[in-house]
């Protein structure tokens, strides 16, 4: 009997939106003003500061997850580590996209909100948590 595929498809869709809004609120509020997030995203962009231009927050994001999917393989099983994998993948992809390939300059201010840190934490904290939550509270 086959299973339906709307589910893992809805699930894939929603993973895809969590990854792109959190990867718009870090890179385009946090990152450009030198705030950091909490956890893998907060030790990516520390890193990407402090070492050399070609290495980005993309690829510290990649680098730095890989023990956490060894541990959810582990403990979760394979379709939490599938679906982990691929939005960590979908945050990096939509970085590197926002910080390195779109017309937009984020090295100096956000284009959001300038150098207000405030504004920046604000805006930037809530649109990357609700990135978060998408992912983090789904029933997947």
């Amino acid at each position: 009997m086959k299973q339906n595929p709307t589910p893992c498809i809805m699930n894939l869709f929603m993973l895809t939106i969590a990854g792109i809004v959190n990867a718009f609120g870090i890179t385009l509020l946090m990152t450009p003003v030198k705030l950091y997030d909490s956890g893998i995203s907060g030790t990516s962009t520390l890193f990407e500061q402090i070492t050399p231009s070609y290495l980005s927050l993309s690829l510290f994001l990649l680098i730095l997850n890989i023990p956490l999917f060894l541990i959810g393989l582990k403990k979760q099983g394979k379709k939490f580590t599938f679906y982990a994998i691929y939005t960590v993948f979908i945050y990096s992809l939509f970085a590197w996209l926002i910080t390195d390939v779109f017309p937009i300059d984020v090295s100096i201010a956000s284009p959001l909100a300038g150098t207000d840190l405030l504004l920046c934490a604000l805006f930037g904290g809530m649109i990357s948590g609700i990135g978060n939550r998408r992912y983090l509270c789904d029933d997947i």
